[in-house]
């Protein structure tokens, strides 16, 4: 049924799709400029010239917290109250204040979009951290979504930093092929975010991505490799962090191609407890995971953790996992509460430099933090030290 409404508010909107003015951007560009922005607080000065950087990657969800939406398949909310969001991005911006990050990168930020009732969230941040600079990196920009009443959407990436940024700009990613042209039209559009900071006595590129999520047709191995391309190009040091939607390379090929018992021990690939029966057969069902496509940035990068850390079996990479749909509130249909179940979340840097005091943010007391991430967000923060070339 809401498939079938969904369609029929695409259709309505002909009319808009062919006048002049779009009622969702195309973002028809390659790679461009992207604004810049500066904290109008006072915060305080970073060292001059640091030889590390403490860095923070964190998918945000919208300031919703841990509120169910309908996509989740947990809930029916469509939309946030003003009040609910700012309670939300207090509680963040305190977490983040807690561990107090010299580069910051948020995925599923937003700043004028109707679900987070209008607020800026770039700007929320950007006065209620030590951060002073920020860059945000748009990827979905619709004055009207007909899907579930949603209505206008600016969503995208951001990165924050307490040192200037010189240059930010965002690289397009390729798009999904299995959709219809409408749902094509009104749906996110996937980027990379790039930003030059200047250190003083140096200068590094930091970058913040999100992949596609729900694609059937390759589109989010194709995104990875795109990602991965741009970064081995990259001549300045470089650090990314963002939401992968991909497990890391515990299984070999076998398991990936369907045959799970050469996956057995390692890695889960499916039947997570967050997953509802409900969302089997929908745009929103759990495609396969291919965790083979992530290889290469262990092979050739530097993971925040390494994958003898992350260890063999489910009780050893527990403390590693950055995701779960289901808060700790919640349970599922067999009564199970939700917890973290899976690993989508990294950060990376340029093979043979080092990462000190690495760690996921699950819960109060990681890293002397007293927030509790898993009632903030339905991603864990993921967090290290970046000894600087």
């Amino acid at each position: 049924m809401r498939a079938a409404m969904r369609r029929l508010a695409l259709l309505l909107l002909l009319p808009l799709l062919a006048s002049c003015e779009w009622v969702a951007d195309p973002m028809k560009f390659t790679r461009e400029d992207v604004p810049r922005y500066k904290a109008n607080a006072e915060h305080p000065a970073p060292p001059a010239n640091p030889t590390a950087l403490k860095v923070m990657a964190w998918n945000v969800k919208y300031g919703a917290c841990r509120v169910d939406f309908w996509f989740d398949f947990w809930g029916d909310r469509v939309q946030l109250t003003e009040g609910e969001v700012n309670d939300c991005l207090t509680k963040v911006a305190a977490l983040v204040r807690e561990y107090d990050p010299d580069i910051l990168m948020t995925e599923e930020i937003e700043v004028d979009s109707k679900r987070s009732a209008y607020v800026d969230m770039v700007r929320f941040l950007l006065e209620n951290t030590n951060l002073n600079y920020a860059t945000f990196d748009e990827t979905w920009n619709s004055r009207y979504v007909p899907s579930e009443g949603v209505g206008r959407i600016t969503l995208g990436n951001a990165i924050f930093s307490r040192y200037p940024i010189t240059r930010a700009e965002r690289i397009r990613q390729v798009d999904r092929t299995d959709q219809d042209v409408l749902t094509a039209t009104f749906y996110i559009k996937r980027a990379i975010g790039r930003a030059e900071i200047d250190l003083g006595d140096r200068q590094v590129a930091a970058y913040v991505v999100h992949t596609e999520a729900y694609d059937f047709d390759g589109t989010k191995q194709k995104q990875i490799q795109q990602i991965y391309d741009v970064l081995k190009a990259e001549t300045m040091p470089w650090v990314i962090g963002g939401d992968f939607n991909e497990l890391p390379p515990v299984c070999d090929e076998k398991a990936e191609a369907g045959t799970a018992e050469s996956c057995e021990g390692k890695l889960k690939l499916a039947g997570y407890l967050d997953e509802r029966a409900s969302s089997k057969g929908t745009e929103y069902e759990q495609p396969p995971y291919t965790p083979s496509v992530m290889k290469p940035y262990y092979d050739d990068f530097e993971p925040y953790i390494s994958l003898a850390r992350y260890g063999v079996g489910e009780a050893a990479q527990l403390p590693y996992f950055t995701h779960t749909v289901l808060g700790p509130d919640g349970v599922n249909d067999e009564g199970v509460a939700g917890r973290w179940n899976r690993t989508l979340d990294y950060l990376f840097i340029r093979k043979g430099e080092t990462w000190t005091n690495t760690d996921v943010l699950q819960e109060p007391g990681r890293l002397g933090i007293t927030g509790d991430p898993s009632r903030l967000s339905d991603h864990a923060p993921v967090v290290g030290t970046w000894g600087l070339p």
